[in-house]
């Protein structure tokens, strides 16, 4: 009998071998698998340009991946190691202790907070029993012309990178590895050179965590065949070509322990698998990287040459591609399954396409950048306020300003920077608390900018996460066309970069505790609520302190300001404020510090009128002022509805049973959002049916998937299931309700209002419904 779908029995047959190949250990296929770790080289290279830029977090990398691979058995003489400047005993290695003070604070951004601060301390790099080279382009270059010789076909080498990179200007494919020394590096093309020069069966796989370091996916194509990878070359990477590292973000400078290398390594500590490893980061890696392996990169390479060839958008081959995946999701669990728990964990409802990921994504960039404007803004006002309160210390305290010149700072050792913080910061709040005004003002600046830099923060982390989702939808994609539209050529390059990434060091660590969960990431609209809270107001205009004789002739104190810039449709263009004008301040309340026209200004009530003295020429106007919010968009998301909201109206195709026309009907409902490959789903009917019968709540049973898959489930499965089924093919539902991975339970009471909603079940959890618990023997109970 013959097969109907031809194209359809082709593409299972392909996703299963896939799906085994990718199961396949080290040794598993003889000739185009990585050497075992008896075989196994490791090149680690940890340049950091100078000693002030050589941070410890780097060399904590270093120290981790080598208990890792002793714990694997990796013999020491097979690991090199190029760090810094090598075995000079010399100081090469940056380290910063944490400000002991917690007061701290109160000098940041004034004239004392770098000489107070705690200083930066210079170490040398040692490893007891292991050699340690100098990370110049020189001998990276000696190592790999003897490896030439010492490496052979069946040996691997994992060349691992913890270091700083720079982007290329007009090539990302050219980004550089920072070595040790002015103006050394390596860039794509010349390590790409020197790994081309070693045995084509040697399989060298990447690990590297620097800026940039996407833009090393192209060592694939050191050695090819047929015109297309060898697959002899791979790698795994911190971030996409055009991204910065963790390292780049301020809020995770002088950090040890966060960031791509430390959760890969954590990772490959328990499962000795670099593969697995790899999936583990996606989901649990809470900064800013975008972890990328080499497999994915050709895989997007080949649907950019075939949507260009096809006159299409990428995007729009993916989400066709994916809807011919989607048509058997149970051969696709792992990906979904995947794709729910990245969604999960960064508080996205999980997508199917590009189209579902754009809609609740788009304006994320925009709102991470305008964050970051905000929190620039509030610390430099905050900034402002804390130098002008120290001078206003220092004024009254002579002895303690003669202590604190810049020449007699300069002459003080490390226990005596300490001994005068420490004094200056009890004076100093002593002398803000004795001005509760001021004590006030610097609170809530505080308070607004570390809030607002915070949500920036994360913001840039939720940007991250819809990358990691947009790589893993255009993988699921890229295998559909390696099963149905690849050349031969293309297909066995592709299975032999998988085979090359995984990579083993052996058995899983029995031994090693699993990895602690992360903490809960803050709810998207959470985040857009505080967005709002620190939303400062806006007049409209550039200025700057107007100058010391027009102060003095006018007699105007030091925070009057002159307007340089009016900008048009402003609130300041509004009240008829001119370039030249000055500003005076609020009538009876005169500015008396430089730029405290901006604290005024965003701390003001957004539209509430406010009047201010302006000096115009030689005569004074008050002017009425109504600011407005800072110019930002914020994006309302798609996110789980709240408790006590109105559910959203369900538009379903009934596969059985009777859809409600409204849900606000009379009588409650659970909407149990399901899938057929759903072990969990299937282990949740027992108590989603005694629930149903306990508390009359009628059940309603949504899929995404077609009528037609439904049929062949239903012909087989045996158990009971809830009388009413519909399907959600378009996922108007299933976006509407943020769902972000099966099953998802919502509970919605008699007057359409949301009461509670929950995702995942196992016996221990059960629903997840608030005052239910269940016996497991058929009897429910009210708490």
């Amino acid at each position: 009998m013959r097969d109907r779908h031809p194209d359809r029995l082709v593409l299972a047959v392909a996703i299963l071998l896939t799906v085994l190949s990718l199961g396949c250990r080290v040794g598993a296929v003889r000739g185009e698998t990585p050497a075992p770790t008896a075989r196994l080289h490791v090149l680690v290279i940890n340049g950091g340009a100078s000693s002030a830029q050589n941070y410890q977090s780097h060399f904590l990398h270093v120290q981790r991946l080598l208990a890792v691979l002793a714990e694997s058995g990796v013999p020491p003489e097979r690991i090199s190691i190029f760090d810094a400047d090598g075995a000079d005993p010399a100081p090469d290695m940056a380290m910063r202790e944490l400000q002991p003070e917690a007061e701290f604070w109160r000098l940041r951004g004034t004239r004392l907070e770098q000489p107070l601060g705690m200083q930066i301390v210079y170490a040398n790099s040692t490893l007891p029993g292991l050699t340690l080279e100098p990370a110049t382009r020189h001998g990276i270059e000696a190592w790999f012309k003897k490896a030439r010789k010492r490496l052979h076909a069946g040996d691997g080498l994992l060349l691992y990178v913890t270091d700083h990179g720079t982007k290329a200007l007009n090539d990302t494919t050219d980004n550089r590895i920072t070595l040790w020394g002015d103006k050394e590096s390596l860039s794509v093309h010349e390590l790409k050179a020197l790994v081309g020069t070693l045995d084509p069966g040697v399989h060298v796989v990447a690990l590297m965590s620097q800026c940039y370091s996407g833009g090393f996916a192209d060592l694939i194509s050191a050695h090819t065949r047929d015109g297309v990878p060898s697959g002899a070359v791979c790698g795994y990477f911190s971030s996409t070509p055009d991204r910065p590292a963790y390292g780049c973000y301020p809020e995770n400078r002088g950090k040890d322990n966060v960031g791509h290398s430390f959760h890969f390594l954590e990772a490959l500590a328990r499962t000795r698998s670099l593969a697995e490893a790899h999936i583990e980061v996606l989901s649990t890696d809470r900064t800013p990287d975008v972890p990328i392996r080499s497999s994915d990169v050709y895989l997007e390479e080949l649907l950019t040459a075939a949507a260009r060839a096809a006159g299409e958008e990428r995007p729009a081959l993916v989400g066709r591609l994916l809807r011919e995946a989607w048509q058997d999701k149970a051969a696709w669990e792992p990906d979904i399954r995947l794709l729910d728990r990245i969604a999960h964990a960064f508080g996205f409802f999980s997508p199917r396409s590009p189209a579902e990921l754009e809609d609740q994504t788009k304006s994320l960039p925009d709102l991470s950048e305008q964050l970051k404007s905000h929190g620039k803004g509030w610390q430099a006002a905050l900034g402002d306020l804390h130098q002008a309160n120290l001078e206003r210390l220092l004024t009254k305290d002579p002895e303690l300003a003669k202590r604190t010149t810049p020449t007699a700072v300069t002459g003080l050792d490390p226990a005596g920077r300490r001994a005068l913080t420490a004094d200056l910061l009890e004076r100093l709040v002593e002398f803000t608390r004795g001005d509760d005004s001021t004590d006030a003002r610097l609170k809530q600046l505080r308070q607004k900018g570390e809030t607002a830099s915070a949500a920036a923060y994360r913001m840039e982390v939720r940007l991250a996460a819809v990358l990691r989702l947009r790589a893993l939808l255009t993988s699921v994609a890229g295998r559909v066309w390696i099963a149905t539209h690849a050349t031969p050529a293309e297909r066995a390059a592709y299975e032999r970069l998988r085979a090359c990434e995984d990579l083993s060091l052996g058995p899983p660590a029995v031994t090693s505790a699993a990895a602690p969960p992360p903490e809960p990431f803050p709810a998207y609209d959470d985040d857009v609520k505080l967005a709002r809270e620190v939303l400062p107001a806006w007049m409209g205009i550039n200025f700057r302190q107007a100058n010391e004789k027009s102060r003095a002739t006018r007699k105007l104190s030091d925070g009057a300001a002159t307007v340089l810039t009016v900008y048009p449709e402003s609130p300041a263009k509004a009240a008829g404020l001119q370039v030249g004008d000055t500003v005076i301040g609020p009538p009876g309340h005169p500015f008396t510090e430089p730029r405290q026209i901006r604290e005024w200004t965003m701390l003001s009530t957004i539209d509430r009128p406010a009047p201010l003295v302006v000096q115009r020429g030689d005569q004074q106007l008050v002017l009425t002022l109504v600011p407005k919010a800072f110019p930002m968009r914020l994006p309302e998301l798609p996110g789980p509805p709240k408790a006590g909201s109105t559910a959203p109206a369900l538009s379903l195709s009934a596969y059985r049973g009777v859809t409600p026309a409204a849900l606000a009907g009379g009588s409650p409902h659970l909407l149990f959002f399901w899938a057929t490959w759903c072990a969990p789903c299937k282990a949740a009917i027992p108590e989603l049916l005694a629930f149903e019968h306990e508390r009359s709540t009628k059940v309603i049973a949504i899929t995404d998937e077609p009528s037609e898959q439904l049929d062949t489930f239903f012909q087989h499965y045996q158990g009971t299931f809830p009388a009413t089924v519909a399907v959600d093919e378009l996922r108007a539902a299933f976006q509407a309700y943020a769902v972000s991975g099966t099953p998802t339970f919502v509970l919605v009471d008699a007057e359409g209002r949301v009461v509670n909603q929950s995702t995942g079940y196992n016996p221990d959890k059960g629903l997840g419904l608030e005052n239910w618990t269940w016996s497991g023997r058929g009897a429910a109970r009210a708490d």
